[in-house]
């Protein structure tokens, strides 16, 4: 089962009570809810140098979304890693894929310093991702719990063990700003993240060149159960039968051209 929220350890809901328990299901995202919601794009944000940027600046492309805090000792620290490493393979095995990433705290109490000691110091953002890559604060922290209720994250602070509970979810964002597939965890795959790519980038997906993600599209889909896509089996297996069908008929049809053309041949060749 995938990792529903960060800190498993950490079970209590901050009510004082250290008795008390978290059901998983309350940092569950609703994801047929929220998928096809549009972002606000309004939201400001500040990156480790503290110059602002908006989140319309991020849009034009795919987007993937992480929702991390900075003083994370654990899963956090884990996600924003493995992110690098995806990246890099995917910029190995599909160099022309264009997308922008963004981790945005939702802790209240980060700022740049926090977050240039997390990218710095535990993260490591390699050189070469760092143009499509940003990790940021909100420039008003009171614009934290707006942008995560509409996307469905939902977050709590456990006093007894001093750590955040909350979902561990990359959400892709279309280029005009919607959401189009979430991935859970750190247990997706380089093609994972490049078919949730392409399930971001499937508003345009009509122009030219496109055509290849479309068969990807369609011979893969996400299995919410799972947590990552799986092949299209039924769908593979149905539009292999067709096209094995259309081959043997347009076969069956040459054979039959053929033979009547060698009769036609022999034909005329005794008339002659």
């Amino acid at each position: 089962m995938l990792c529903l929220f960060a800190c498993a350890q950490a079970n209590a809901v901050n009510d004082g009570n250290v008795n008390s328990t978290l059901d998983p299901g309350v940092v569950r995202i609703d994801e047929a809810k929220f998928l096809g919601t549009p972002l606000d794009q309004n939201f400001v944000l500040l990156d480790e140098n503290g110059e602002e940027f908006t989140l319309a600046e991020q849009m034009g492309k795919p987007l993937i979304l992480l929702f991390s805090y900075y003083t994370c000792d654990g899963v956090c620290e884990t996600l924003n890693k493995y992110l690098a490493q995806r990246l890099k393979e995917l910029k190995e095995s599909e160099p022309t894929r264009d997308y922008r990433a963004l981790t945005i705290s939702f802790d209240k109490n980060d700022n740049v310093k926090s977050l240039g000691h997390f990218s710095h110091h535990k993260v490591g953002v390699p050189e070469d991702l760092k143009d499509r890559w940003k990790l940021s604060v909100m420039k008003n922290p009171e614009d934290i719990k707006r942008l995560t209720e509409s996307l469905g994250i939902r977050y709590f602070w456990s006093s007894r063990d001093k750590v955040f509970i909350h979902p561990n979810a990359f959400i892709f964002v279309t280029p005009k700003g919607r959401v189009a597939r979430y991935l859970h965890g750190a247990e997706f795959t380089v093609r994972d993240l490049n078919l949730a790519l392409v399930d971001a980038d499937w508003e345009n997906i009509s122009q030219a060149g496109r055509v290849i993600d479309i068969l990807v599209g369609v011979c893969f889909s996400y299995n919410f159960e799972e947590g990552k896509y799986t092949l299209n089996i039924p769908l593979v297996v149905g539009v292999a039968s067709l096209l094995s069908g259309i081959f043997i008929t347009l076969f069956a049809f040459r054979v039959k051209i053929n033979k009547k053309k060698n009769q036609e041949y022999k034909t005329c060749t005794s008339s002659e």
